[in-house]
């Protein structure tokens, strides 16, 4: 089945959109031919043969799972499995594919490894596909095509912007093979990725493709090629006449044809395109990319109303299409110059979804209309932060912020949000609005125009990100694993006139490379970065210290080596604290726990008397911890209780407190620790000195309870105690969310274990559903979901179980990959199909 599913980040209506439509509808393609593939697997007319050929593709896997559940034989069970996720991949079910996968071992079997790589290809993990057929191929083992590894291998390559490597790999296919359909399509598809528009297209009419949906993909193709070339009424008409084998098809064919009206200058053709379709669909998988177009599709055309969308956002049928067309309806009151009735559908749009993305961009608009009509009190309050929002999203809001504040005089608190506006979004700083503005709220002279600047918030529109914006993509990028990370880096490095940022960049780029093994590349991009920022070495050379850190145990001594020369060469540096610290938590990693002592006490004597001495002192403290021996224990106790005697009653004095009674119970003192952790908890809140924190009392009553859980091992009654200062935490709306719900689930925990099955679903449940709306809690959040279910299915409560999932797969988490995955592996294990 053709989905669009990899389409991401697409911001301009330009060519870019067309190429990433085509990156998807090619694999999508490839997919559905590969899944119709039997090679290796029996032929018998048994009953999941049979549902598969009247198109019932749910129960002839609710029969495979029970065929494979009552199976005896080992290789009968293997092949039934392999069978099993060669109909899922064919059905585009690739989560479902790969928890069935994981069931049995993939290095084993050549078959399961071919299709496991085929699940992983359309979950979009290129890389893990990649290394999982590279060795198929070179091994050419028995029962699996090896043309058939090749197609694969190909798209994975090209799913990793390697098109080139990808098409050399094809052109190894013979044109007598049963797949070259399949390859020709990919090989049109690098081709064009590659700016070769004529051999493409050349291509493109030499064969004929006998599926519909690849007839669907070669007009499609024909249409991109008459794009990239500048043909835009050709592809225009192109795309209209694309048949609509699957909904992906008629999706991207749309878009096109759409894309070519509104660079025809015909926005209303476009809009009457792109309605129609919209009005035909829900969860359509180019959901979001159509309705920008059509909204700027709308703007070109000055569109009297908002009809369709209000139509549409009133449809609670269609949730998926309600809820963009309930914000974009919201952007065409704007437009239209209706505020009043604009804020009213924000502010029931954000109540309905609270952490929706979009409801963040809602309070933005909402915030910026507020203020512009000189209700500046509410404009306040809609742009608090958010700190689970984008950079740009909580620069933004900060922003607004300090408009509102200093309409009401708050000047102080104006210049603070202006500020905080600046370090997160340094774009700003090129506005000329936002420099006035900025320059009146921090001189108290001139006059601040609210209005004026609220007005230009609303104006904004959706755009390509700044240049400082994507180097915080690519950070981003790279801090989760994605090798896109490196490429955007160097985008930036090579596009910014910035010379600040193109530094960074590049060394960015150089640890990274450092990290993935490239030593030699990594060099030549710190030599370049040095180049081009040569007016400051000293700090080129402190940050060489960090990038000889690569994470790995190897790069300590060079580490330590090149911190010490630091040291050496610049003892009056602004960056010797830093490096220092750097030095001892190296010292540390290396097993020189004396030598970091040494280091972070160096470091607070240097600061003697000051914070940062008292801090250095506590880093000793953990230092010396460190090692867990009884003399390094009672070394480290002896520096916390130093922090601790201070005086100052300060959050670093109740922190050393807290970790004193972490040490006594890795002593086995845990009635000492219990001590500790009441003299925190006691300590009266009508005190001139400050006491602990809510953030500090919160971890204290916790591992208090932690603490009473280990001595409920051998006494019931300190279980009890336990429950009881879980339930203190969770009761207690003025403490952190994340600590309430770690309290309660701990609490459903321990309640399992004593056989009280309802209090515990009750626990979870809690958790799972206390308002995030003032704090973004994901980890416990989710955790008690998964727990409430696993609980569920236990109880066999079958149906419950999939609801629980399924409202975790909706709200789009970072667990939300495995909750699909759990919801199709109880699916298939209980035959709760979906119609």
């Amino acid at each position: 089945m053709i989905t669009g599913r990899f389409v991401r980040g697409l911001y301009v209506v330009t060519s870019l959109l067309m190429l990433h439509l085509l990156s998807d509808s090619i694999s999508m393609a490839q997919q559905t031919n590969a899944g119709t593939a039997t090679d290796g697997l029996t032929a018998d007319a048994d009953l999941a043969n049979r549902a598969t050929s009247e198109d019932l593709p749910q129960i002839s896997a609710a029969v495979l799972r029970t065929q494979i559940q009552q199976e005896q034989d080992l290789e009968k069970r293997a092949e039934l499995t392999r069978r099993l996720v060669a109909l899922l991949v064919s059905g585009g079910r690739f989560d479902e594919a790969l928890a069935v996968s994981s069931t049995a071992d993939a290095g084993k079997d050549p078959l399961l490894a071919y299709w496991k790589a085929e699940a992983m290809i359309g979950s979009g993990d290129y890389s893990a596909a990649a290394a999982l057929l590279s060795p198929l191929l070179e091994q050419q083992k028995p029962g699996v095509m090896s043309d058939r590894i090749t197609l694969a291998l190909a798209r994975a390559l090209r799913g990793k912007k390697q098109p080139d490597q990808a098409l050399k790999l094809l052109n190894t296919i013979a044109p007598d093979s049963p797949v070259i359909e399949d390859a020709s399509l990919e090989m049109v598809a690098d081709l064009l990725a590659l700016g070769r528009n004529t051999e493409s297209l050349k291509l493109l009419q030499g064969f004929a493709p006998a599926s519909e949906e690849g007839k669907a993909m070669k007009v499609y193709l024909k249409g991109l090629i008459a794009w990239e070339s500048g043909r835009t009424d050709e592809a225009r008409k192109i795309f209209l006449s694309v048949p609509a084998s699957t909904p992906w098809s008629g999706a991207a064919s749309t878009l096109g044809a759409a894309l070519c009206y509104a660079s025809s200058g015909k926005p209303q053709a476009g809009i009457d395109l792109m309605e129609k379709h919209l009005d035909t669909v829900d969860d359509d998988l180019l959901l979001p990319e159509q309705f920008r177009l059509l909204n700027q599709l709308y703007q070109s055309a000055s569109t009297p109303d908002t009809t369709m969308l209000k139509k549409w956002a009133e449809d609670s049928a269609r949730p998926a299409r309600a809820r963009l067309a309930a914000m974009y309806q919201a952007k065409g009151e704007f437009r239209l110059n209706h505020p009043e009735l604009a804020e009213t559908l924000l502010d029931a749009f954000i109540r309905h979804n609270v952490d929706d993305p979009l409801a963040d961009q809602a309070r933005v608009l909402l915030s910026a209309s507020r203020l512009r009509r000189g209700l500046s009190d509410d404009a306040l309050g809609w742009a608090s932060d958010r700190p689970g929002a984008t950079p740009e999203i909580r620069a933004r809001l900060a922003y607004l912020r300090g408009l509102a504040a200093a309409n009401l005089g708050k000047f102080e608190d104006a210049k603070i949000d202006f500020q905080f506006a600046a370090s997160l979004d340094p774009k700003l700083s090129q506005d000329a609005l936002f420099n006035k503005t900025l320059l009146i709220a921090t001189t108290d002279r001139g006059k601040l125009d609210t209005s004026e600047a609220a007005l230009s918030m609303l104006k904004q529109t959706d755009g390509p990100p700044s240049q400082e914006m994507e180097f915080q993509m690519a950070l981003d990028l790279a801090r989760r694993g994605s090798a896109d990370g490196l490429t955007l880096l160097e985008k930036v490095a090579d596009e910014t006139p910035d010379p600040v940022l193109k530094s960074r960049a590049r060394l960015a780029a150089a640890e990274l490379k450092m990290k993935a093994g490239q030593g030699g590349a990594a060099t030549q991009e710190l030599a370049t970065a040095v180049h081009e920022n040569s007016s400051d070495p000293e700090r080129e050379e402190y940050l060489n210290v960090f990038l000889k850190d690569t994470g790995k145990r190897s790069d300590v001594p060079g580490v330590i080596a090149v911190a010490k020369a630091f040291l050496q060469a610049h003892p009056d540096s602004r960056f010797v604290p830093e490096v220092r610290l750097k030095l001892a938590e190296a010292l540390l990693s290396s097993g020189d726990v004396q030598g970091a002592r040494v280091e972070f006490e160096q470091l607070a004597s240097s600061g003697s008397g000051t914070e940062i001495g008292r801090r250095a002192l506590f880093l000793a403290a953990q230092a010396a911890a460190r090692l867990m021996d009884p003399t390094s224990l009672d070394d480290s106790l002896m520096l916390y209780e130093r922090v601790a005697e201070t005086g100052t009653n300060d959050q670093l004095v109740w922190q050393a407190r807290l970790q004193e009674g972490a040490l006594k119970n890795a002593q086995n003192l845990p009635m000492e620790s219990l001590a500790i952790y009441d003299k925190i908890l006691s300590y009266p809140t009508n005190q001139t000195s400050p006491g602990p924190d809510l953030e500090l009392r919160a971890a204290t009553l916790m591992a208090k309870a932690d603490t009473q859980h280990q001595l409920g091992e051998k006494d019931p009654a300190q279980e009890r105690e336990a429950l009881n200062t879980w339930q203190m935490i969770s009761s207690d709306p003025a403490l952190p969310l994340r600590w309430r719900n770690e309290a309660l689930c701990k609490s459903g925990l321990v309640l399992e274990d004593l056989g009280e099955g309802d209090a515990a679903l009750a626990a979870y449940y809690q958790a799972f559903k206390n308002p995030r709306t003032n704090e973004p809690e994901q980890l416990w959040h989710d955790k008690a979901a998964f727990e409430a279910a696993r609980l569920l299915e236990i109880r066999k409560q079958w149906n419950d179980a999939v609801n629980l999932y399924a409202q975790i797969l909706s709200e789009g988490g970072p667990r939300a990959g495995e909750a699909k995955a759990r919801l199709a592996k109880l699916r298939l294990e209980n035959f709760l199909w979906e119609n």
